[in-house]
């Protein structure tokens, strides 16, 4: 499942990127997360930490450790751990723009089970689209009062 989608956001690129890696503020806008929490210094490349996420009516325990670190530009991150999730792979890159910056994250996960696992992989990204959506208006809402 491969699934990208961005925002624009009136607000400095520095003022959003707090709501990407601080866990308080990262689950205020994204919705699916029930828990995310540092399991190392909160800073830089191979740096550690966990959530749990909710998504399709399935609960989540992920490990992630950091694969790109550059604020207030990009955090991407590698699971290192699952309770179910063949891979999962995210990058949240904020771009400079005229009126604040852009936010776009691409998500890539990969589900067990084959082909069986590609099918579900092919309705996930339908419902990971649908809440993306929900989940961008939160972020922008939120960075933007900030602001």
């Amino acid at each position: 499942m491969y699934v990208t989608m961005s925002v624009d956001i009136e607000a400095p690129a520095e003022r959003v990127w707090g709501f990407l890696v601080e866990p308080e503020l990262a689950m205020q806008w994204f919705t699916n997360l029930k828990r995310y929490e540092w399991t190392s210094e909160r800073s830089g490349v191979g740096s550690t930490f966990s959530w749990t996420e909710e998504a399709g009516g399935r609960t989540f325990y992920i490990d992630f450790e950091t694969t790109e670190w550059e604020p207030p530009h990009v955090f991407a991150y590698s699971q290192v751990k699952s309770d179910f999730l063949k891979s999962y792979d995210e990058r949240w890159e904020i771009e400079i723009t005229e009126g604040g910056c852009r936010f776009t994250f691409n998500d890539r996960v990969e589900f067990p089970y084959g082909p069986f696992g590609k099918v579900i992989g092919y309705f996930a990204a339908r419902t990971a689209r649908q809440t993306g959506s929900d989940i961008l208006a939160n972020l922008k809402r939120l960075a933007e009062a900030a602001a």
